[in-house]
């Protein structure tokens, strides 16, 4: 019967023809709008050990926020200075390691600003580099647009109240320092292109203000992603380096881009099978071995892009009713596990399957150990090939490590 038989859902799936279909469009608007740009990858999105091997190989730099991130990246073969450490919560010995190594760090505490005037004075002839997130009034740049956070956001410096000048010119005070970059992780839930040139432009007015030569501008992720129907990465970068040419010289200043979302969405897709149909007074239920946690771990999204795969077989279609509304649910015994509703559409019957598209992002890396462990993960390579790059979780994985005897 071959592989796919083994291919018991649910599962995710990643194809690697549109992975590298999104590889190629992201390197191609970065090379054709800038040119000098680092390509680096957000671990926390999908921290797949396979996936972060294969943009590895691709070139990519991995984006880590944590020391386990950290540790995860180093022991599939990235090198200190192929990393870029972000975040609000480093550690200290990794944030020395990657200064040294002349990997990129965004500094991002206060505790942050100790530690670089710390190794300033412990290593007096050596010469950092360090870049510094930037916190600004998005909202006031772009009041028609809907913030991804109400309040704003509560990462970097802020640049209104003057705490980023401040310290801007605590690095400055540094003889062996010198602020280098600038990140400016920021966007809306409309994640619009204008939002981007705003972005690009606090970089030049900061730069400005501050007379600060830069060697790169970090503008993150949050980028669309995998959907024919929004911007994608050329229209993005297009704007970016428009803007960005007021000030910058891409001969000079490098572009970092870090996306995560945006470029495994279209690759990664989670299937499921309909196990039962259930009739509850004048609601139908289709209950899948999927569910919810699997999909929207974050309980953020209200709609599941997906496709059906009738098993025509046992069920030919002409021999279907149309139904008015069939309720698509999960495995759990919890009430909210329902994912959409199926209106006026050919009976769904046990044995179909339910295909999620664009699946992959803060998935995998987010699945709760909740009734069912973590699905397995498999990748459809371009040859229309087949590889279990994770088997599914069960209780020899859930136990390991555990103590349970009573003494």
């Amino acid at each position: 019967m071959g592989v796919k038989a083994t291919m018991q859902t649910p599962f995710f799936k990643i194809k690697e023809t549109d992975l590298q279909y999104d590889i190629a469009l992201l390197k191609q608007a970065l090379e054709d709008n800038w040119g000098n740009a680092i390509a680096g990858y957000s671990v926390k999105t999908n921290s797949l050990p396979w996936l972060l091997t294969y943009l590895k190989q691709e070139g990519f730099w991995a984006e880590v926020v944590s020391h386990t991130e950290y540790d995860l990246v180093r022991r599939l073969g990235y090198d200190d200075a192929k990393i870029i450490y972000n975040g609000p919560m480093k550690e200290k010995e990794i944030f020395k390691r990657i200064l040294s190594a002349g990997g990129y760090l965004n500094m991002d505490s206060s505790e942050e600003l100790d530690w670089i005037e710390e190794l300033s004075r412990d290593d007096p002839d050596r010469q950092f580099e360090v870049g510094l997130r930037v916190n600004f009034d998005i909202a006031s740049h772009c009041p028609e647009e809907e913030l991804a956070e109400e309040e704003g956001s509560r990462f970097g410096y802020c640049y209104e109240n003057g705490i980023l000048e401040q310290a801007i010119r605590r690095v400055q005070s540094l003889p062996n320092v010198s602020v280098a970059g600038l990140h400016l992780h920021s966007s809306t839930r409309s994640r619009s292109v204008g939002v981007y040139g705003i972005i690009a432009g606090m970089a030049v007015r900061i730069a400005k203000e501050y007379q600060l030569s830069l060697s790169y501008v970090d503008l993150g992720g949050g980028y669309f992603g995998g959907r024919d129907d929004k911007p994608d990465y050329r229209d993005y970068f297009k704007e970016i380096g428009r803007v960005l040419r007021e000030y910058f010289d891409p001969a000079i200043t490098k572009i970092i881009a870090e996306p995560g979302i945006s470029l495994i969405s279209r690759a990664i897709v989670f299937e499921t099978t309909v196990k039962d149909v259930k009739l509850i007074r004048n609601h139908k239920y289709l209950v899948t071995d999927g569910s919810r946690t699997n999909l929207n771990p974050l309980v953020t999204r209200h709609s599941y892009p997906h496709h059906i795969i009738y098993d025509e077989e046992t069920y030919p279609l002409d021999k279907r009713r149309t139904e008015p509304s069939q309720w698509v649910c999960g495995f759990t015994c919890m009430e909210y596990d329902r994912l959409f509703e199926i209106q006026n559409d050919k009976e769904l019957k046990p044995g179909d399957r339910i295909v999620y598209d664009a699946a992959g992002g803060y998935t995998i890396c987010l699945n709760p150990l909740f009734i069912n462990y973590f699905p397995a993960v498999w990748i459809e390579r371009q040859d229309g090939g087949l590889f279990l790059a994770r088997a599914a979780w069960g209780n020899d994985e859930y136990l390991q490590k555990n103590d349970w005897k009573q003494s």
